[in-house]
């Protein structure tokens, strides 16, 4: 019997992964993120959020997937010299990106079936913003945003509730909010200059309304 036991215990050892027993396992050192400098990183998994949560800046962002991720995983995440591209996805309900402060390029939200949520609480400029055909987004959060580059357009997001912009100053080109008959609050107090501004939000306030559409294009 103990002849057997021994036996198995020494089949059962050269089986483990790591060599024999008795010998302590080294443990696995944790992959070095991969944050490629010359080209935008797709995320359509778990794997690929886990591959990149460790980078500070990245040449470009596309978040495409019919699977639910943690985008919060990506609390490193400063600089992103290129576009942020959301879009289409069927099982995220918010993007989050914690330390985001800016986006060269364009943030393009676009065709997200369960998206409710998109909080880039940080980020202070972008190039353009153009968030668009998101059936099921009731808040947009930017509140430490202060100047978009190009236009900002927010467009056919039939339950948008919130737009919070309370730091935004300057957008070079149009301003345009359409499409959402659910806007009851929109907060951008600080807006000084727009090219352009078109609004269509039956729910938002008249005089709130009339004083955006009195904003001076830059000089």
């Amino acid at each position: 019997m103990r002849r057997s036991r021994s036996r198995l215990r020494a089949l059962a050892c050269a089986l483990a992964a790591g060599g024999g027993c008795g010998t302590p396992a080294t443990p696995a050192r944790p992959a070095a993120p991969i944050c490629p400098t010359d080209h935008a990183v797709v995320l359509a998994s778990r794997a690929d959020v886990a591959r990149t949560a460790g980078c500070t800046t990245l040449a470009g962002v596309v978040i495409r997937s019919g699977a639910a991720l943690d985008t919060s995983a990506l609390r490193a995440l400063v600089t992103i010299t290129g576009d942020l591209l959301i879009g289409p996805t069927v099982g995220i309900q918010e993007v989050s990106l914690g330390e985001l402060r800016v986006v060269e390029g364009a943030i393009r939200v676009h065709n997200n079936g369960l998206l409710q949520g998109l909080f880039l609480p940080r980020l202070e400029r972008a190039g353009s913003i153009d968030i668009d055909g998101n059936v099921a987004i009731t808040t947009i959060s930017l509140p430490r945003l202060a100047s978009v580059g190009g236009a900002l357009r927010i467009t056919a997001n039939m339950s948008l509730e919130l737009i919070d912009t309370p730091q935004l100053q300057s957008i070079a080109q149009d301003l345009v909010i359409t499409g959402a008959p659910q806007l009851t609050l929109l907060e951008a107090p600080q807006l000084k200059s727009a090219a352009g501004v078109q609004l269509e939000a039956s729910k938002l306030p008249s005089e709130l309304v009339d004083r955006l559409r009195a904003t001076p294009a830059a000089p």
